[in-house]
């Protein structure tokens, strides 16, 4: 192929054109590059025809850059070919694209050959496209090799640890099974432990049944309980349930066996988490409430800003979404139309550390079904406001979207929110109804806020007294029937 370099130029600013959005400039610019000898012109024009749904046009641009010899169209014509059943047709365009240097041409004809019975072809385009980059042809040969356990397995050991050296998750996890079968169990372990890094689905859970067989039943809980967070393994849920309730705890078997279907409340984990940052998050969030109103929000995911009111708040974190159709919860970092890198979403890394750090369910797991409890918009709103905790700053801001059918949670650190400040009158509130969101936990509610606010804290099985640095002292009695009484003296500092 010889690009002409006329067209070189049409084609990056057509690209760029396409990156921007501008679809119908970029069409222009990418027809000229082609028209000036660039087949990259007519195999972006193809994709941006088959993102439209047109497939027809489609295929007939990658057909004139593959003619213009260009290997990914030809694989783009002979993919369209297979999956049109033309087999002969996709075969040719295959081929053209292996012998171009295109591992997807490769790896294709090679799954092609081996289908019509030609194994030893087949591996044979594997290995090339191996040669060309592709984990998957790796992959593939390690099948081969394995053939289910009655094959050469040294061969399908290698083959299998090249495709999982280049992050392939299904070849880690054979990898196990051909370890098992050469009797090598620490290999075996280690590579299950490499296929769940890698995001494989049955991995976390093969290594949580291994350890409770050995009689490791916390090992194993930590690995159930990855399986469920992150694969959303419903058996795996059940054999956590099963384990908690042999060891007599209830309140973690009901958790875990409601995950999959519905949770009626919070874990253990999550509600002590919470209870301890509530009056304090209920007070950043009163501030943040008196500054937006009641009023229309806008946000700017990659400028990090909200606007509410004619007035621009910065350093916001986009928290999540609460879906008011399936009662679920959807964490920013596990939708698919954001992701981690978008710049409102990055420092939700954060929290989904210290979830998984102290084994926190709520804030590892990205999507949770929240329809068994009585309010579940309201439970992701709590759950929100106390994640956004782990962040500092403002609170939590939410909007609806998608004509009422879910809403957006956003968190707001900007310098310019007023602090909230220890106050012995507004502190006894804040920790009363603190308190009726957690009346389990009223204890840690009251020493988490006063501990957060610099409190001098005396403790009794009856009271809790906490002195702030500037003087102002709080009183906290617990009642036998599970109700506080909080009273207050001193100066307040701020309202």
């Amino acid at each position: 192929m010889t690009e002409h370099p006329a067209g070189v130029e049409p084609y990056e600013r057509g690209m760029e054109a396409r990156r921007g959005g501008d679809l119908a400039e970029a069409e222009r610019l990418l027809r000229q590059a082609f028209e000036a000898g660039h087949p990259g012109g007519a195999h972006e024009l193809g994709h941006i025809a088959a993102e439209r749904g047109d497939d027809g046009e489609a295929l007939a641009w990658w057909r004139r850059a593959a003619e213009a010899g260009l290997p990914e169209s030809a694989f783009e014509v002979g993919y369209g070919a297979e999956r049109a059943g033309d087999l002969e047709a996709a075969e040719r365009w295959y081929r053209r694209s292996a012998e171009g240097g295109f591992s997807g041409g490769a790896l294709n004809l090679g799954i092609l050959l081996e289908n019509r019975g030609d194994v030893e072809e087949a591996m044979g385009f594997f290995r090339r496209a191996w040669d060309l980059g592709s984990d998957k042809a790796a992959f593939n040969l390690g099948r081969l090799y394995d053939d289910d356990g009655k094959g050469d397995l040294d061969a399908a050991e290698t083959w299998y640890t090249r495709a999982a050296e280049r992050g392939n998750g299904g070849a880690a996890f054979n990898l196990g099974f051909v370890r098992q079968d050469k009797g090598d169990p620490a290999g075996q372990l280690q590579a299950w432990r490499q296929a769940a890094d890698l995001g494989h689905p049955k991995a976390a859970y093969c290594l949580g049944a291994h350890f409770e067989q050995a009689g490791d039943q916390d090992t194993a809980i930590g690995w159930f309980r990855r399986s469920v967070q992150e694969a959303g393994a419903e058996q795996a849920a059940r054999r956590l349930g099963d384990l908690y309730r042999r060891r007599g705890d209830q309140p973690r078997a009901r958790f875990w066996t409601e995950f999959p279907n519905g949770l009626s409340g919070y874990s253990p984990e999550f509600t002590m988490f919470a209870s301890a940052g509530s009056a304090a998050a209920i007070q950043r969030q009163n501030l943040l409430n008196e500054a937006v109103g009641e009023v229309h929000i806008a946000f700017d995911v990659d400028a990090r800003t909200l606007t509410a009111g004619g007035r621009t708040f910065h350093g916001m974190t986009f928290l999540g979404s609460f879906s008011h159709l399936s009662d679920t919860w959807l964490w920013a970092w596990a939708n698919p139309h954001f992701g981690e890198s978008v710049p409102a979403v990055a420092p939700l890394a954060a929290v989904r550390e210290h979830g998984e750090r102290h084994a926190v369910p709520e804030l590892a797991a990205g999507r949770l079904d929240l329809s068994g409890f009585p309010e579940p918009h309201q439970a992701a709103t709590t759950m929100a406001i106390a994640a956004a905790a782990l962040l500092g700053g403002g609170g939590v801001q939410s909007c609806r979207v998608n004509d009422g059918k879910g809403s957006f949670y956003f968190h707001v650190d900007d310098p310019a929110l007023p602090k909230p400040e220890f106050d012995p009158l507004s502190a006894t509130r804040l920790m009363m109804t603190a308190a009726e969101v957690f009346p389990t936990e009223q204890r840690r509610v009251v020493s988490g806020y006063l501990a957060h606010h610099g409190c001098r804290i005396r403790e009794s099985e009856e009271v809790v007294e906490g002195i702030s640095p500037q003087g102002g002292q709080v009183t906290v009695a617990f009642t036998p029937d599970g109700l506080i009484k909080a009273t207050s003296a001193g100066r307040a500092t701020a309202g």
